[in-house]
């Protein structure tokens, strides 16, 4: 039986147990390379799939625990087990580098694709592995900025003293960290979020947690094209920005569009009061009704907020549409926007149910009571078809925000 082959389709099938199994029965698959000249463990670092490690090694001068909460699964296991018996085989740093660099570095390889739990398992039990750059000069911080994974970026923060010398690399071109920060994220890390708003968002709030790093004489160095960090980025994001000024504007038209219909709807109603009024004293003959009091606040509020909405989306319209306006600025006033646009959209179907109701509350009961349920599906219908937009907004705006603030914290090294 070539157990090799059976060993690597395993792997390639995602049958971990299986081949966990194995090797532990034969360690030498271990070492064991595909036709490709690939180890098992070259196969798992390019493993796409987020992998949390709760690994620790006290075997080391200057050991590294991950994440002790987490529950291990079986790759992590399996990646465990392989590295560990490629420690206590491979005598030498040489022959074990030298493993992990042919044909291709796996390091890089996870980070690529932003392996977290890979790497956690690596660098607990052979910590030297943090100094490691590939052919351009990066390290794996370098390479997760790069590709955009705030998981393995964070490393940064919990290395120590290590992260000053690490952050001072620079790569083909004289790209500083910074630099690498600056340049236009790869499409599938951009299209996290939809909308290119957002996404310049996105990336702004990636370039500013990396400046936080980076020393001052680092933030303005240049590189060989003699452009700093913050001209590439702006040349790199010229055309996201022109996207980000075109989708804001859209949104903000259509969205000004429905409140200035909503104002209008409103205003009509204020004047021409359900039921009508008294001729001789010009009082409202409903005036008397709870339901007319709910209208009279509820169609205020409608008016008061669309006539807000109005406003907010306008500004959005007259903005200077700079870089870091999509920061928070116009963020900040699409939230305000959407929500004050909501508010009337509620308020104006309330006055209507409550209109509705005092207008044709005689005979059949059940018609107003329905049909003022029923002014409930558009609110409904609002908060499913923009909940995609609340999401975005959010995630790009605040959340994204939180990933480069674990926390709990991933990595700890434990002082001697």
């Amino acid at each position: 039986m070539d157990w090799d082959l059976l060993f690597f389709t395993c792997i390639n099938t995602g049958n971990y147990h299986l081949a966990l199994k194995m090797v532990r029965e034969r360690s030498k698959l271990a070492f064991a390379r595909d036709e490709n000249g690939e180890t098992a463990l070259h196969l798992l670092a390019q493993n796409h799939k987020p992998l949390d490690s709760c690994c620790q090694s006290s075997e080391h001068q200057d050991p590294i625990m991950i994440n002790p909460g987490m529950k291990q699964d079986v790759v992590l296991q399996l990646v465990k087990f392989l590295w560990t018996t490629i420690l206590c085989k491979e005598n030498s740093k040489s022959e074990i580098l030298s493993l992990i660099r042919e044909p291709c570095q796996l390091l890089f390889d996870a980070a690529e694709v932003g392996n977290f739990g890979f790497l956690s398992e690596l660098i607990s039990a052979y910590p030297s592995l943090i100094w490691e750059v590939d052919k351009r000069n990066h390290s794996i911080i370098h390479t997760a900025v790069l590709n955009r994974h705030a998981s393995i970026f964070n490393l940064i923060h919990e290395i120590g003293s290590s992260k000053d010398i690490i952050v001072t690399y620079k790569g083909k071109h004289d790209n500083t960290l910074l630099h690498l920060a600056a340049k236009l994220a790869p499409p599938g890390r951009l299209q996290l979020v939809s909308g290119a708003a957002f996404q310049m968002c996105l990336e702004i709030v990636w370039f500013e947690e990396v400046k936080k790093i980076m020393p001052p004489s680092l933030i303005k160095m240049k590189n060989c094209e003699r452009l700093t960090a913050r001209e590439l980025f702006t040349r790199e994001h010229e055309e996201l920005r022109r996207n980000a000024e075109s989708w804001m504007k859209s949104t903000a038209e259509s969205c000004m569009l429905i409140s200035t219909v909503i104002a209008t709807g409103v205003f009509s109603a204020a004047i021409t009061l359900p039921g009508g009024t008294k001729d001789d004293t010009g009082k409202a003959n409903f005036l008397g009704k709870q339901s007319f009091l709910v209208f009279t606040i509820s169609d205020g509020i409608a008016l008061v907020s669309s006539t807000t909405a109005i406003f907010i989306f306008l500004s959005i319209l007259i903005s200077r549409y700079a870089e870091y306006d999509f920061y928070k600025s116009l963020p900040l006033k699409l939230i305000c926007g959407l929500i004050t646009l909501f508010i009337s959209i509620t308020s104006m179907m309330i006055a209507f149910g409550s209109a509705f109701f005092m207008t044709y509350n005689y005979g059949l009961k059940w018609v107003p009571r329905f049909i003022s349920v029923l002014a409930c599906l558009p609110i409904l219908l609002f908060i499913v078809l923009q909940f995609s937009l609340w999401s975005d907004i959010i995630y790009s705006t605040y959340y994204c925000k939180t990933l480069f603030k674990p926390g709990k914290r991933m990595i700890y090294v434990l002082e001697q």
